[in-house]
């Protein structure tokens, strides 16, 4: 939880679990057991174009397990369902939900993942009963996903040794080792913001493709909280992540007073902190980092212009000693 990924601009909301069997030579599809006792009351296909091993469409299956009223534990990227929840719903048409209220026992076989969907689950914990902080404007986000600012921490929820078994596969040494996604701070720079009149978490197109162009973060890496990335929505009409070379100002001390800040911008590098190595991202590291890859892919000025007004402007190809200052295309950003 907490990386920033392509579309997913603002730190990520959930997890994730790879497998061996993804990697594996050949392929293997890996089982997936329920994680608790509780009523699924929700299982989604979802039919995608483009999947791993470059399959022309992929499902994305979806299940909601709800233990209480008030916490629930969402996996999606499911190749298929299996076992007695799949004898209960039947064959689930192209992009379409039932809810099957089906009562599952905690380590029953509920379905497999792997490719061509993915090379593992994603998975949300979700408490109602818990309040996130970190978030100036919570509307923002709660209007487009209500669960946004109720993610708990699967580690703080996971029973003994599958806590300490997981904990050693962590990507994250940071704590929290689950991540964390709300980073803003009033009248600081640090944190997720959104251009002005996008509808905010939201954006002009709801929760459809290209919801996120007017995204934009400013925060520690997901993996690495010591390297500051910037996610934006929209560089050069696509979104992408960086980390911050030089790795200064720290975004959690630039305010209104500070004037303009410049940031260059170089690749995401990740490697691990034992090999040095750099990581694939699908075969297991131990102890992930992440820096600035060599090389100014770009320059943006900032400059907090209120307590939560934001003046950007990116300016690809240069490095900050090429940039005299703001220009007409510079865009305003909210929170």
């Amino acid at each position: 939880m907490g990386l920033e990924a392509g579309g997913h601009v603002t730190p990520i909301d959930h997890g994730y679990i790879y497998t061996k069997g993804a990697v594996a030579t050949p392929p293997q599809q890996t089982a997936v057991f329920a994680p608790l006792a509780g009523n699924i009351s929700t299982v989604t296909r979802t039919v995608r174009l483009n999947g791993q091993n470059h399959a022309a469409t992929y499902d994305d299956d979806a299940v909601t397990i709800e233990a209480t009223c008030t916490f629930r534990v969402r996996f999606s990227n499911l190749v298929r369902f299996a076992g007695g929840l799949a004898d209960a719903i039947g064959e689930v048409p192209d992009n379409e939900t039932k809810n099957p209220n089906y009562a599952v026992k905690a380590g029953e076989l509920i379905g497999y993942t792997g490719l061509p969907t993915a090379y593992g689950i994603d998975v949300w914990v979700e408490d109602d009963d818990l309040t996130l902080t970190g978030f100036i404007n919570p509307a923002q986000y709660t209007a487009a996903e209500v669960w946004k600012t109720h993610m708990a921490d699967l580690f703080d929820h996971t029973q003994e040794p599958l806590r300490s078994q997981l904990l050693a596969l962590n990507e994250r040494d940071a704590a929290p080792r689950w991540g964390k996604i709300g980073y803003d701070i009033d009248g600081r720079l640090v944190g997720n913001w959104f251009r002005v009149s996008t509808g905010g978490y939201r954006g002009l197109n709801p929760m459809q493709e290209g919801y996120w162009d007017g995204h934009l973060a400013v925060v520690p890496d997901g993996n690495d909280p010591g390297q500051i990335d910037i996610s934006i929505g929209n560089y050069q009409g696509t979104a992408r992540q960086f980390a911050v070379i030089g790795n200064s100002p720290d975004p959690s001390t630039v305010a209104e007073s500070t004037g303009v800040v410049r940031y260059e911008l170089g690749y995401v590098e990740t490697y691990s902190a034992v090999t040095g190595q750099r990581w694939d991202g699908k075969a297991y590291a131990p102890h992930i980092r992440t820096r600035a890859a060599p090389g100014v892919i770009g320059t943006v000025l900032m400059q907090m212009t209120a307590t939560r007004s934001l003046k950007m402007e990116i300016f690809p190809g240069k490095s900050a000693s090429q940039v005299a200052g703001f220009d007409s295309n510079a865009v305003m950003f909210e929170r």
